[in-house]
């Protein structure tokens, strides 16, 4: 009973107190429990920290090995290594295995030793394969021309995915009982195809203008290519003698004549004096990096066009790389051409080159 009585002067006694405090004085006690709350929660959020970092770093440092452990897991994997079995292949061979030649020219009927060069250290032997027997053959290495054509050579080291490619064009073995040359006006038609080139040439007076029959076949071409959003047009066509006289001299002004021979025909010797030749879009390199570039690379021939100089034919044609530049056959003769890989030179069996 008498602590109840205390109790309730107490409580009394601080109801009374409460309400003499000033705001002032509620705001300090208020500030205060705020203030305990929050180094409360410091606290524990400080606690929870350093356990996480203890169970890490305890759990970081279970799988730490001793020196000696850790050589003889190194040994071990060694030694799991050796027991892959030989015919799964081996990809971790250092070095590489190439040919000395990214290609070769032979004839029907001859035969090439292709040297290998094997950086690897590999002894295994070789496996041989060609991509069309009917063009090449190859036996341990000696490639032999079947008929005309293209084809990739390919060798492979035994049990390794180690392997190199060799591409191979096969032409024709008799250029004189294959092709029909037929010289007329100062013009040479080889396989009814009209040749200009650094070893044939036109006549000063031959101006046969633009071909309409290219020019309707391009016209189709190009709006086939519209319809697949790409943008194909004639920069440059017909050339008469005296435009590429013009042309080609302010070229050997400007770069020396060694130098245009490799990129501009002398008079009388332009594909483009034929009438069947043409220059697209930018006529530049370029070019070679475009889509529409590409399109016609692949579909040319089915409007009877070719890539009159192309990727890698320089010494057969003379003349540098032009993705831009077309030369029209007709649809049979162009699809000929393409599907043999060969450059026009290569095809009939003739040179490019100028006799000074």
């Amino acid at each position: 009973m008498e602590y109840a009585i205390f109790i309730e002067i107490a409580l009394k006694f601080l109801k009374e107190r409460r309400d003499k405090m000033t705001r002032e004085e509620k705001m300090k006690i208020y500030r205060r429990r705020q203030a305990v709350l929050l180094i409360c929660i410091g606290a524990v959020l400080v606690t929870l920290i350093a356990l996480l970092i203890i169970i890490f770093v305890s759990k970081d440092s279970e799988p730490i090995k001793s020196t000696s452990e850790a050589s003889q897991s190194t040994v071990q994997s060694d030694e799991s290594s050796e027991e892959i079995p030989v015919d799964g292949g081996n990809s971790n061979l250092q070095g590489s295995i190439y040919f000395k030649e990214k290609q070769i020219t032979i004839k029907v009927g001859e035969s090439y030793t292709a040297e290998v060069v094997n950086e690897t250290g590999s002894g295994g032997g070789y496996i041989w394969e060609s991509s069309n027997s009917s063009v090449a053959t190859v036996d341990g290495g000696i490639i032999t021309g079947q008929s005309l054509g293209s084809c990739d050579i390919t060798v492979k080291i035994s049990a390794t995915d180690k392997s190199a490619q060799l591409r191979v064009y096969v032409e024709s073995g008799d250029t004189d009982s294959e092709h029909e040359v037929i010289e007329e006006d100062g013009l040479t038609y080889i396989d009814g195809i009209l040749i200009a080139n650094k070893t044939y040439s036109l006549p000063a007076d031959y101006d046969p203008g633009a071909s309409e029959e290219a020019l309707e076949a391009f016209s189709e071409m190009a709006a086939d290519a519209a319809a697949e959003g790409l943008d194909i047009y004639i920069s440059s066509g017909y050339r008469s003698y005296y435009d590429q006289e013009r042309i080609y001299n302010n070229y050997v002004a400007q770069d020396g004549q060694e130098v245009a021979d490799t990129y501009s025909s002398r008079p009388g010797h332009s594909d483009h004096q034929t009438g069947l030749a043409f220059d697209l879009n930018s006529i530049d390199d370029s070019f070679g990096y475009t889509p529409e570039s590409d399109w016609v690379a692949a579909n040319a021939h089915r409007y009877g066009f070719i890539i009159r100089f192309p990727e890698g034919k320089e010494e057969y044609t003379g003349y540098q790389y032009e993705p831009w530049h077309i030369r029209y056959l007709g649809i049979d003769k162009a699809t000929e051409v393409y599907e043999s890989g060969l450059s026009l030179e290569e095809f009939l069996g003739i040179d490019s080159e100028y006799k000074d």
